[in-house]
C-alpha cells in the first residue's frame, strides 16, 4: 500500500517540476531577467497577446460616408442659393458619395443657375448634362482631402478614448 502512496507522490512531484521547469520558470526568468537556456526558451508555453498584457485591433473607416454627407450638405447650400436667387430648378439629387445632380432648370434661368453654382465650383466640376440638367463631381484633390481628413479625425478620436482608460503605450497607428 505504501509502495503504490510512493509512486503516485513521485509522479506528482516529476509533473509539477516538468511544468514548474518548462511553464513556469521560462516566465519568471523572461520577467526577471533571469537566465534561460535555449532549450528551455524553445519549450517555453507561448502566451498569446491577450495573456500579454496587449490587444490589437483593426478598424477601417467607411470614407465614403464623409464624402456623402459634404455632398448632400453642398447641394443644399446650391438649393438654398437657388431660391434666394429666386432661380427655378426642378430636382437636385445625390447620385454618388461625390456626385449630385440638378435637373430642370429652365434655359431663360441658365445664366442665373451658372451664377449661383459658382459659390461651390471651388470644390465641385460643373458638367453640363443637356436638357436643362446639370453634374456636380467633387475634384479629386478634394475628395482626397476629405477621406485623409476622415482618416485622421477616426485616428484622434480613437487615441483620446484609449487615453481617458488609462492604457499604457498604446500604439495607434495607421495602416497601409
Amino acid at each position: 500500500m505504501y509502495k503504490n502512496l510512493r509512486w503516485k507522490l513521485l509522479t506528482i512531484v516529476v509533473v509539477i517540476a516538468v511544468f514548474f521547469t518548462v511553464g513556469v520558470y521560462p516566465l519568471m526568468a523572461d520577467h526577471f531577467h533571469w537566465p534561460l537556456p535555449a532549450a528551455l526558451k524553445a519549450h517555453s508555453l507561448k502566451l498569446g497577446l491577450d495573456l500579454k498584457g496587449g490587444v490589437q485591433l483593426e478598424l477601417r473607416v467607411n470614407t465614403d460616408d464623409a464624402l456623402r454627407i459634404t455632398t448632400t450638405s453642398t447641394s443644399e447650400q446650391l438649393r438654398d442659393s437657388l431660391k434666394n436667387s429666386s432661380t427655378q430648378y426642378g430636382t437636385i439629387t445625390v447620385t454618388a458619395p461625390t456626385t449630385f445632380r440638378v435637373e430642370g432648370v429652365p434655359q431663360d434661368r441658365d445664366s442665373a443657375f451658372r451664377t449661383a453654382a459658382d459659390e461651390i465650383a471651388t470644390n465641385y466640376d460643373r458638367n453640363p448634362q443637356g436638357a436643362g440638367a446639370y453634374e456636380f463631381r467633387m475634384k479629386p484633390t478634394v475628395e482626397r482631402d476629405l477621406r485623409e481628413q476622415a482618416v485622421d479625425q477616426t485616428l484622434q478620436t480613437i487615441d483620446r478614448r484609449v487615453n481617458e482608460l488609462g492604457v499604457t503605450e498604446p500604439q495607434i497607428a495607421r495602416q497601409p
